[in-house]
């Protein structure tokens, strides 16, 4: 029995036991918490802290710039207004109008009514206006109201709105625009106060790894700031006869920031944001903008002359590759090949002749044929300028009289260097893509419409037996672009170009074109069959 007892016992100390133990196991936890606040986190001392006296102005920089830039900035609200006029009557057009004197049935089991017979009576016609909103930026540069802009963000516009930073909002209409360079000036319609106005820097002083800041309205996202640093300066991006000069940047730059503000970190504009190069349609590192030199002599030009007024010299030129330099025994020097003079132009006058290397002009170096093309364009017509080149391996400084650009004149001296084509050239083009193409003359671009800034070669046959791409192609359609599977894009301003850009296609490449038709654009891609 006591020892019946003593198990009993020592069973019961036993679940007691681990009760207490079970339960001290959780209350513990409850128990022994820290007390709020005692515990002090992170290290005591700022590992900058040698540092900060150095950063303290640096550390404001961006958002004090933001604060007095983002104002002058500007939402810009193009529209494109299109009339659409019908009939009330949907079955007016097929059957004729059944409720005026046109019987239906006829139509089935009748004589129709003869082609051009007038009707006793027109349906009602309804017309109705379809509104298509942009959006883009711009920047407020002189208190009467005129704002800087890219040309590609209103053109085709109808009617055009700002919006400012503060809410108000304003008409504005186009004073002046350039397709070549990609810009465009504003007015604000309304006689406007205490505008915010942006100052203006020197695009010169700029080198690569400076900082900038970005400062638009991508995706509708109004008074949006980014930065990033020069990422270089002067860069082409499509080649062709427009003018470039672009400053890249790593500052993020997306659709809607077009015509925005590049600014330096002392606030002042240095640049107009314009384009991006990208394969997703956003942002991919890499951004230009126009040199705010540039963008401002032409807004100048346009404001004060309503047009933008250009040298010009009257050669075609070509940037120097190393089978040319082993040839010319040029060496290691930079300089522009001229590859054909337009005779009694300026620069047949002064003597430069087909096959020279001009190293400068006006006093300018220039090593690439952008280079050249913007130096030229930024010479006051009827200037005399020196031009060094080289020739026959000697230095040789000839005086020139620059001219006026003149966009009809070069059409015409573009019209006879077709001419100059041989036949048989043009028939080996014709029979190889089975296209009849161009220049577009004054009498083509009435003929088919084609918009005064359209550059490229007009179509005039195409073969009927295509049944690729080319099929889709028309009388009247401006080819743009070319691009082989032996070269990249090429922009097309005559046949020479078209014919330069398609001389090396054999049987089994791929072609495309860019082609415009009625303002719009596409691509047919097709391949040369074997």
């Amino acid at each position: 029995m006591k020892l019946r007892n003593r198990h009993i016992f020592a069973a019961i100390f036993i679940i007691l036991s681990s009760a207490v133990l079970f339960d001290c196991k959780y209350s513990f936890a409850d128990s022994g918490r820290p007390k709020e606040g005692s515990i002090d986190f992170g290290a005591k001392e700022n590992p900058a802290l040698g540092t900060s006296a150095r950063m303290g102005a640096f550390r404001n920089i961006f958002a004090d710039v933001a604060e007095k830039v983002v104002p002058t900035v500007v939402s810009v609200i193009p529209t494109k207004i299109d009339t659409i006029v019908f009939y009330k009557n949907p079955f007016y057009n097929f059957f004729g109008d059944p409720f005026f004197n046109d019987d239906p049935f006829q139509f089935f089991f009748g004589n129709p009514r003869r082609r051009g017979q007038p009707r006793s009576q027109e349906p009602e016609v309804e017309k109705q206006q379809r509104r298509q909103q942009g959006l883009g930026s711009g920047v407020i540069v002189s208190e009467s109201g005129y704002i800087l802009t890219n040309f590609h963000v209103v053109s085709g516009a109808d009617e055009i709105e700002v919006k400012l930073n503060d809410g108000r909002t304003f008409e504005a209409t186009i004073v002046g625009s350039d397709s070549l360079s990609d810009v465009a000036a504003l007015k604000i319609s309304d006689d406007v106060d205490d505008l915010p106005v942006a100052y203006l820097g020197d695009s010169d002083k700029l080198r690569p790894g400076d900082w900038v800041i970005a400062i638009g309205n991508p995706f509708s996202l109004t008074s949006t700031v980014t930065a990033g640093i020069v990422s270089a300066k002067g860069r082409e991006v499509s080649g062709g006869k427009s003018y470039q000069n672009f400053i890249q940047t790593d500052a993020a730059i997306n659709p809607g920031n077009s015509g925005g503000a590049l600014v330096n970190i002392d606030g002042e504009l240095i640049g107009i944001n314009t384009m991006i190069y990208t394969r997703t349609g956003g942002y991919m590192g890499i951004g230009f903008a126009i040199p705010v030199n540039m963008a401002r002599s032409i807004m100048e030009d346009l404001i004060y002359h309503g047009e933008v007024v250009r040298g010009w010299i009257g050669v075609a030129i070509q940037d120097m590759d190393p089978a040319t330099r082993e040839a010319l025994d040029f060496g290691k020097r930079k300089g522009v090949l001229i590859s054909d003079v337009y005779k009694g132009q300026p620069a047949d006058k002064a003597g430069i002749k087909s096959g020279d290397i001009v190293l400068s002009i006006d006093g300018r170096e220039v090593n690439t044929t952008n280079q050249l093309r913007n130096v030229v364009a930024t010479i006051k017509p009827g200037k005399k300028v020196p031009v060094v080149v080289f020739r026959d391996g000697k230095q040789i400084t000839l005086d020139l009289k620059v001219a006026r650009r003149d966009d009809d004149k070069i059409e015409k001296l573009a019209s006879n260097e077709e001419d100059n084509i041989s036949d048989q050239k043009k028939e080996k083009l014709h029979k190889k893509l089975g296209i009849e193409v161009a220049n577009i003359s004054s009498d083509l671009r009435e003929k088919y419409g084609i918009d005064k800034d359209t550059r490229g070669v007009v179509v005039l046959d195409v073969d009927a037996e295509f049944r690729d791409a080319r099929g889709a192609i028309k009388e009247g359609d401006v080819i743009m672009r070319v691009k082989t599977s032996r070269t990249d894009f090429v922009n097309i301003s005559n046949v020479k170009d078209f014919e330069n850009a398609t001389k090396d296609v054999e049987k089994g490449d791929s072609v495309m074109f860019q082609i415009q038709r009625n303002g719009s654009s596409f691509f047919a891609a097709f391949k040369l069959r074997k």
